[in-house]
């Protein structure tokens, strides 16, 4: 370049006029390259943010869609086992609620039955008389024992013939054994259904079914005896398109894989997309959801719809703006490159032009700052804020649904019933995770509190809601210093757990009794409810994690995270053993705080009791160290 400009005997002024305009060309490349960057990598974070949100949705709607299969599945299980002398009118009451809108891709339901092949005829006679007239039972190969549907329902308005061998195929029967074995719902590998395999190659999708034991109900003369199985069969393609359309919106596709066969590669059930999937590796999403024992991959990946909503030409209008204003900026140094002073001048204007627009920038940049602050706020204020319209939702369903329930028919009230189930299962989860915040940021304030007043307070309220009192025994309780609000919700939530958590037929049992430790006091609460195994003991109190048996009764899987949260808070210990009497103890500790004190200014002056509490001005005795209820 200096072998340029001397061969053209530029002169010194020339030469620093052209050096300014090649400087300004650089440096206006540099900031557009650098602000189009910027640009394009915020984008990139903002679709990245979509793309996880999408993600999360679908994940949710699958395990929910899971947990509302299986919970179904299991509650006809429970439903036949509670029948003497099962009939197929019976059968075909109890499955009548079932149906495909119910359970998209779902095709029937079956009564499934073992039977060794010397019985077969004694069997086959015995459903006939119970109103399987057309039943026929035919064994397939030389096994010693058959599996046959002697029960069935359709659910897709097809013809089902009961009767089959269902040991001619490996996926139900591993699956039948297996919840046998479990005594848990159980999904099978997929497969393609028996009923399936005669339709043309094209029409064919892969398919599992959830497999249920049934028991003999309490109350029947074979009460806890293995009876056989519910089965219920569904189509993966159907499944996936009926239920997750919705979450997808048009802006992922979906693609729903077999993974539960450890060491063998997933098998590819079923996918859902409206549109071509954008070929970007980082963009793509794995999740796994346990489905009845087995475990299904999600692949989730972004669409070109997924766009639409995002400013995509955004990086090419800064590139193309910086190059015109860095173009305009060299043009101007160039004309004025005639007189210094006025090139100067210009110099100094451009540059001051180049801060404005940097100042804008960095604005610019602190909006975005600003919005990325208001979505983190976003979290921890939308329970609170959803809490609003839901109560309008809830309002209008009741309304709805009590002073105009004859202008409906059934297919519309069924509808309003599960919107006001919806409403109220969302209303506990809001309700759950605002006490959670709460148990978590609330400021606490500490006072001395009479726990014998707390736990009548907590049980006085939920007597009201129930139609049968549980049967209560309160020990003598202490005074201890915590936070009374926050302590009544871990009472509240443990006393609620065990009127909740009990069998079926079972009176609720609640067992409150507290003894001192060393530096401070231990309460428990016990119960004779459904108990939780040795392996779950470790992860109730985590957020969203329920133990395995409580599948079938409602809850959050944050009630026990609260009062861990909560029993932290105040430098104590939670923890569950099982009961002497059946069921579960919960404990709790809290530190004394109220220093060195009389025994009898410190116990709440009560003595044991069954669902009553004697006069106020009863002595007190301190219970029983480690006495069971």
């Amino acid at each position: 370049m200096v072998a340029i400009w001397r061969t053209l005997r530029i002169g010194p002024r020339w030469r620093f006029s052209a050096l300014l305009v090649l400087t300004t060309l650089v440096a206006g490349a540099l900031a557009t390259g650098g602000v189009a960057t910027a640009v394009r990598d915020a984008q990139d974070r903002r679709l990245a943010e979509v793309v996880d949100q999408r993600a999360l949705a679908v994940q949710q709607a699958v395990a929910a869609e899971a947990r509302r299969y299986t919970d179904t599945v299991a509650d006809l299980a429970a439903a036949v086992g509670a029948q003497t002398d099962l009939t197929a009118t019976d059968f075909a009451a109890i499955t009548s609620r079932t149906s495909r809108t119910r359970l998209p891709g779902a095709t029937a339901v079956a009564f499934i039955v073992p039977v060794n092949t010397p019985d077969v005829a004694a069997v086959q006679a015995k459903w006939r008389d119970r109103g399987a007239r057309d039943l026929t039972l035919t064994p397939e190969g030389d096994r010693p024992e058959h599996l046959f549907s002697v029960l069935s329902r359709a659910l897709d308005n097809s013809v089902v013939v009961p009767g089959k061998d269902l040991t001619v195929a490996s996926e139900p029967t591993e699956a039948l054994h297996a919840a046998r074995a479990s005594g848990q719902v159980t999904a099978s590998r997929t497969y393609v259904l028996l009923r399936d395999r005669n339709l043309p190659e094209e029409r064919r999708q892969l398919s599992f079914v959830l497999v249920a034991p049934v028991y003999g109900g309490d109350g029947t003369p074979d009460a806890g005896a293995f009876r056989g199985w519910i089965m219920v069969g569904l189509r993966g393609g159907d499944f996936i398109t009926e239920t997750l359309r919705q979450a997808a919106q048009r802006t992922v596709a979906i693609t729903l894989s077999d993974a539960s066969v450890a060491g063998a590669p997933a098998v590819r059930v079923a996918s859902v997309a409206d549109g071509a999937a954008l070929d970007e590796p980082g963009l793509r999403r794995e999740s796994t959801v346990s489905v009845g024992g087995r475990s299904w991959h999600l692949s989730v990946q972004p669409t070109g719809a997924i766009d639409d909503g995002l400013p995509g030409s955004l990086p090419a209008v800064v590139t193309w703006f910086g190059t015109l204003v860095t173009l305009l900026l060299a043009a101007l140094v160039g004309t004025l490159a005639t007189a210094r002073n006025r090139a100067l001048a210009r110099v100094e204007e451009a540059t001051a032009a180049l801060r404005t627009d940097i100042a804008r920038r960095e604005q610019t940049e602190a909006r975005l700052r600003e919005r990325e602050a208001e979505l983190e706020a976003f979290a921890g204020v939308a329970a609170h804020d959803l809490k609003s319209p839901l109560t309008a939702i809830a309002g209008y369903t009741e309304i709805l649904a009590e002073d105009h329930a004859d202008a409906f028919d059934p297919v519309t009230r069924r509808y309003l019933d599960r919107m006001a189930a919806a409403t109220r299962r969302m209303r506990a989860l809001i309700d759950d995770l605002l006490m959670y915040a709460t148990a978590r940021d609330a400021t606490l304030h500490p006072q001395p509190v009479a726990l014998g007043d707390l736990v009548e307070d907590v049980l006085t309220v939920r007597r009201a809601t129930l139609e049968e009192p549980p049967q209560v025994e309160i020990g003598q309780l202490p005074t201890v210093v915590a936070d009374p609000v926050l302590l009544r919700q871990v009472l509240d939530n443990l006393i609620g757990n065990a009127i909740k958590y009990v069998r079926p037929g079972t009176d609720p049992y609640v067992a409150v009794t507290a003894r001192p430790t060393g530096d401070g006091w231990r309460v428990d609460v016990a119960d004779r409810g459904i108990g939780i195994a040795e392996p779950d003991r470790d992860v109730v109190f985590a957020t969203f994690q329920r133990a395995r048996g409580s599948e079938g009764y409602p809850g959050t899987g944050l009630g026990l995270a609260i009062c861990k949260r909560v029993v932290d808070r105040h430098h104590g210990r939670i923890g569950v053993e099982p009961n002497d009497g059946g069921g579960s103890r919960f404990w709790f500790t809290l530190p004394d705080l109220l220093g060195p004190t009389a025994e009898s200014d410190v116990l709440s002056p009560a003595t044991d009791r069954t669902d009553a509490r004697p006069d106020r001005g009863a002595p007190a005795r301190r219970p029983a160290a480690g006495t069971p209820p």
